[in-house]
C-alpha cells in the first residue's frame, strides 16, 4: 500500500485547483504543483531549488524573519491574516492570493506545505459588487431628493408660474411682458434643477452617463475660460445603450472643442432632450459663428460628428443662430 499511497498522494497534489508548494527548514522550495504554475507563470521545474522569497514582492522586507518565526513556532494557518498578500508572476506582475500553512515533519526534516489560491478573479468581482451597490445607494438617493424636489421646490415654481400667467392675462401690456418674462425663468429655472438631479452624485458614480457629462463640461470650462450650462430632459441615463452613449459623449466632447478652437465665444449651452423616441443634442455659443460657406472647411470634427449621426440613421447641422454665434444639433432616434 506504500507505493499506492505516494502514487494517489501525488496525484491529488499535481491536480490540485490551488497551487502547491512545499519548503524546507531553510525556506528552499522542494516541489511545485500544476496550479501553482498556472497562478505564477514559472514552469514547475524552474522554481525547485530557489529560496521562497523568489515568489515574494520586494517591499515585504520581512519575511525572512516571519518565515523563522513560524520556523520556530510551526502550526496549520493562513498567512498574512486580514491583509493583502501578493505572488510574483514570471513576468514581474503580482497576483493577489490567499496561502495558507501546514507544517509536515518526516525522517527527512521539517516542511512547511503551503496552499496558493488566485483570488484576482474573486478580487473583481467584489470590486464590481461594491460598485453595484454604491451605484444603488447614489440612484436611491439621487431618487429621494428627486422625490422632495418634486413636491416642495419644483410644485411651489409651478404654482407661482400659475399665478404669474393668471395675472398676466388681466395685466397691460409692459406688465404682462414681464411677467411673461418671468414665467419664461421659472421654465429655466425647473429645467436646470432636474439637471442637477440627474447629475447629483455622479463624481462618485464611477462610469455613470452623469460622470462623464460632467467631466466633459468640467474639462472643457478650463479651456474655455466660463462653464458651459447643461440642461437634460428625458430618462437619459436609462435608454441609451452602450453604442449611442460613447457616440454622444464623442460628440459631446468634439462640439465643445470645436467652441473652443473656433468660436472666441464668453458663454455656450448644452441641451440634451430625449422625448417622442428621439435624443437631441443642442449646443449653442455666442461665438462668431459658422463661416458662412464650410466648402473645404469642415474638419474632422465636424466630420466626425456628422458620421456618427448618420452611423444612427440620424442627423447632424451647424448653423448661425438667430441672435448670432452658432446652433449645432446632433439628433438620432433612440428605439
Amino acid at each position: 500500500m506504500g507505493e499506492l499511497d505516494d502514487v494517489i498522494l501525488r496525484r491529488a497534489l499535481d491536480e490540485s485547483p490551488d497551487g502547491v508548494l512545499i519548503c524546507d527548514a531553510e525556506g528552499i522550495i522542494r516541489y511545485t504543483n500544476k496550479a501553482l504554475s498556472v497562478i505564477t507563470g514559472f514552469d514547475e521545474d524552474a522554481l525547485i531549488g530557489e529560496a521562497v522569497e523568489k515568489l515574494v514582492p520586494r517591499r515585504h522586507t520581512n519575511h525572512r524573519n516571519q518565515r523563522a518565526d513560524y520556523a520556530a513556532h510551526p502550526r496549520t494557518r493562513p498567512m498574512g491574516a486580514n491583509l493583502q498578500l501578493c505572488a510574483n508572476r514570471a513576468d514581474g506582475t503580482e497576483v493577489p492570493v490567499e496561502i495558507s500553512l501546514s507544517p509536515v515533519v518526516s525522517t527527512e526534516g521539517s516542511f512547511t506545505i503551503a496552499s496558493v489560491r488566485d483570488i484576482s478573479g474573486r478580487l473583481r468581482a467584489e470590486e464590481r459588487l461594491q460598485q453595484t451597490r454604491d451605484a444603488l445607494t447614489l440612484s436611491a438617493e439621487r431618487e429621494r431628493i428627486a422625490r422632495d424636489l418634486h413636491d416642495t421646490v419644483l410644485q411651489r415654481l409651478f404654482g407661482l408660474g400659475l399665478e404669474l400667467q393668471a395675472l398676466g392675462m388681466n395685466a397691460e401690456a409692459p406688465v404682462a411682458d414681464r411677467l411673461d418674462t418671468s414665467v419664461d425663468e421659472i421654465d429655466r429655472i425647473i429645467k436646470e434643477i432636474r439637471t442637477s438631479v440627474f447629475t447629483l452624485g455622479a463624481a462618485e458614480r464611477v462610469g455613470s452617463l452623469g460622470q462623464e457629462l460632467g467631466d466633459i463640461i468640467n474639462q472643457s470650462s478650463r479651456v474655455l475660460g466660463f462653464t458651459p450650462r447643461l440642461r437634460i430632459e428625458g430618462p437619459v441615463e436609462h435608454m441609451l445603450d452602450e453604442p449611442t452613449r460613447v457616440d454622444l459623449v464623442a460628440t459631446l466632447r468634439e462640439a465643445l472643442a470645436n467652441v473652443a478652437r473656433h468660436s472666441r465665444a464668453t458663454s455656450a449651452s448644452v441641451d440634451l432632450v430625449l422625448a417622442d423616441n428621439r435624443l437631441l443634442l443642442r449646443v449653442v455659443d455666442n461665438g462668431i459663428g459658422p463661416p458662412e460657406s464650410t466648402e473645404g472647411v469642415v474638419g474632422n470634427g465636424l466630420r466626425n460628428m456628422a458620421a456618427r449621426s448618420a452611423a444612427h440613421q440620424g442627423h447632424f447641422r451647424l448653423e448661425a443662430g438667430t441672435d448670432g454665434g452658432a446652433n449645432l444639433e446632433w439628433s438620432i432616434p433612440i428605439a
